[in-house]
């Protein structure tokens, strides 16, 4: 089996049952062990999927986080009730630390 076609079937078995063990890899692709390593090792630098022990899962999520524009796009009104909230139970005299999140950023209006 070309390398080509390897590659498709070990993410079609991953992407149908979400993790897949060394073992059946090479029993369903009739190559060797080190054969499949080496695949898996590609495919997870092309961030295709994820090597675990024993085989491969799904990547979730993509392995990028969604930037600060796209996650404050989102879920605004909810965003702005848990903000609206949080700051009322800050009472004068208070010292508050606020990490960077979109949801906190939705905060600051509400303390001023």
């Amino acid at each position: 089996m070309l390398t080509p076609e390897r590659h498709q079937m070990i993410l079609q078995l991953v992407k149908e049952q979400k993790v897949v063990k060394l073992q059946q890899l090479v029993e369903r692709t009739e190559s060797s062990e080190s054969t499949i390593r080496r695949d898996l090792a590609q495919l997870e630098k092309q961030r295709l999927l994820k090597r675990v022990h024993g085989g491969a899962s799904v990547l979730t999520g993509k392995g990028q986080e969604p930037t600060m524009i796209e996650k404050s796009s989102k879920n605004i009104q909810i965003k702005q009730q848990i903000a609206k909230y949080a700051a009322s139970i800050v009472e004068q005299g208070d010292c508050v630390y606020l990490d960077a999140g979109s949801t906190t950023f939705e905060m600051i209006p509400f303390l001023i």
